[in-house]
């Protein structure tokens, strides 16, 4: 996504107007600033680093997103390898915990494992799959049990 897309993300996200962006980065950039960036007028310029690194740690997001990102703004065009998942991943997702990426990243390797052997492919899965049990943690459960479920879903509870 471009800068300001970027940007506009971050204050929806957090509910900001762009004075509250620059109360953020300790008025390192001012709001006029924020509000040039976040606009989406084409940018003939690319930002400086110092920017980029405030926008960076106010939106909680890595440098190298706000370095493509601006990229992006000023007519590059930035193209990523891989697929399109990761573009799939919603905003922040360098926030989960370390465990929660590790549940997630196994989930993903089953399945890819998986699809190598559907499509008639000899290709064992990892070690690290092996004997694979998929859990999700307790506490990241929509109703905090391990199941999923409330006692209150069940038949007769």
């Amino acid at each position: 996504m471009p800068l300001h897309e970027l940007i506009r993300a971050g204050m929806q996200e957090r509910g900001w107007s762009y004075s509250d962006l620059e109360r953020a980065s300790g008025r390192a950039l001012t709001r006029g600033r924020w509000q040039q960036l976040g606009s989406g007028v084409a940018q003939r310029k690319f930002p400086d680093p110092s920017s980029l690194t405030v926008i960076s740690e106010v939106l909680e997001v890595d440098i190298t997103t706000v370095v493509l990102a601006a990229a992006r703004s000023v007519g590059l065009d930035v193209r990523t390898r891989g697929t399109d998942l990761a573009h799939l991943l919603p905003a922040l997702t360098e926030r989960l915990s370390e465990r929660m990426r590790e549940a997630i990243l196994t989930l993903v390797r089953a399945a890819v494992a998986e699809t190598r052997h559907d499509e008639g492919r000899e290709v064992a899965p990892p070690e690290a799959l092996q004997g694979l049990r998929l859990e999700w943690p307790k506490s990241a459960s929509p109703s905090g049990t391990e199941s999923g479920h409330s006692d209150r879903s069940r038949p007769g509870t």
